[in-house]
């Protein structure tokens, strides 16, 4: 139930992220179209009335599940971002650090895959349309998580080579995407070894000058 002042109750907070967290499992399993608001409801032990109660529809639900995802990768991936003080550097941490993120939350980054390929809004709307609910320092810490900030960056202070920061960064996060997807179908897959030949992939691919200076 709600406090007199309409805000949320502990409770009713603990039972919004129970919702989330058995939604990410389900659509991460299931994929996204099988992932029904009632097949979700089952998987809580609730009613699907009682997901509906909480968010209104898919859409919201999908807008919270959306939320929780990007907090949990910028929690886990900022602080070994923020650290490095070149765009090197930061490149380096953003795929190590990812990479480690897919090994602890394998379903996290599945259901994201799924939803950004899957989802449209009951008007037709894709995922970059979709509200999702993030504070403003949320935002500003994912903002600085971004590959095109970072290569940009190394490209405007002379570490990187000219370059187009957006194909680079295609680039990455379809190398990221594809150990996502080798980690679900491989248990012998070493991700961490596989971050660690990206770090050196792309360092080559973005350095400035090659190892003689030339």
């Amino acid at each position: 139930m709600r406090s007199k002042d309409g805000s949320s109750t502990f409770t009713e907070t603990a039972r919004r992220a129970q919702i989330v967290e058995y939604a990410i499992e389900a659509i991460a399993e299931l994929g996204y179209h099988q992932a029904s608001v009632r097949k979700i409801a089952e998987r809580v032990g609730v009613a699907m009335s009682v997901v509906l109660y909480h968010f209104g529809n898919k859409d919201d639900l999908v807008a919270a599940i959306v939320a929780e995802l990007y907090r949990s990768l910028i929690d886990i991936m900022l602080p070994f971002v923020e650290q490095e003080t070149t765009a090197a550097g930061k490149l380096a941490a953003h795929i190590r650090a990812h990479t480690s993120y897919i090994a602890t939350h394998r379903s996290h980054q599945l259901a994201l895959m799924e939803i950004a390929s899957n989802y449209r809004s009951r008007s037709g709307g894709r995922l970059g349309e979709l509200g999702v609910d993030l504070p403003p320092a949320k935002l500003a810490e994912l903002a600085k998580l971004e590959l095109a900030t970072i290569l940009t960056a190394g490209v405007e202070n002379g570490e990187f080579r000219s370059l187009s920061p957006s194909s680079i960064s295609l680039a990455v996060s379809g190398a990221i995407g594809n150990a996502v997807l080798k980690s679900a179908s491989d248990p012998d897959f070493d991700i961490h070894a596989y971050g660690e030949d990206l770090v050196v992939a792309f360092d080559l691919a973005t350095r400035a000058h090659n190892e003689t200076g030339e």
